[in-house]
């Protein structure tokens, strides 16, 4: 058992990237995570202005503002540096949260404070939040893919047709 969980910790914390598919897929997933980290940089800009802006006199809000934008920027440089299955988890995880505060915001309120749909940033971060989700689930689908083992060129298996001679 302590065998097959440390297995399975080594794989998720991984830094090396699946590089055993074919060369389109491993493109495809390097513009996933490049379109990630700009995605969570974004959303964590957003939030930084915000903040600075005037949300940060809002109590209880406003520092979760701050928060969310220290939050995206590290996840965005974590993801350039170490794509490992686990920090892509953390990174869905933190956009599906902050996306559901922003709708938890706009419908019934959020510790006290209701966000209207008219604010400066809203339908953006709405748009952004629910594209980084998507694409950080996209490349977790692709990366979860198994690659087609590489062919090997050693020793061919005998085929009827063309006997092997032995001595």
């Amino acid at each position: 058992m302590t065998a097959l969980t440390t297995t399975w910790l080594r794989r998720i914390t991984s830094p090396s990237p699946n590089r055993s598919g074919p060369p389109g897929r491993q493109a495809a997933a390097l513009l996933l995570r490049l379109a990630c980290v700009a995605l969570l940089a974004w959303i964590g800009y957003i939030h930084l202005h915000l903040w600075l802006e005037g949300y940060r006199q809002i109590p209880n809000d406003g520092p979760l503002f701050l928060l969310d934008a220290v939050s995206g920027l590290t996840l965005a440089a974590a993801l350039l540096v170490w794509p490992a299955p686990l920090t892509r988890l953390l990174a869905t995880g933190y956009t599906a949260a902050t996306l559901g505060a922003l709708l938890i915001s706009l419908t019934v309120g959020l510790f006290g404070f209701h966000e209207s749909i008219s604010a400066s940033y809203v339908t953006l971060s709405l748009l952004i939040e629910a594209i980084t989700v998507l694409v950080l689930a996209s490349w977790i689908v692709l990366a979860a893919i198994p690659g087609r083992p590489a062919p090997t060129t050693t020793n061919p298996a005998p085929s009827p047709q063309h006997p092997v001679a032995t001595r």
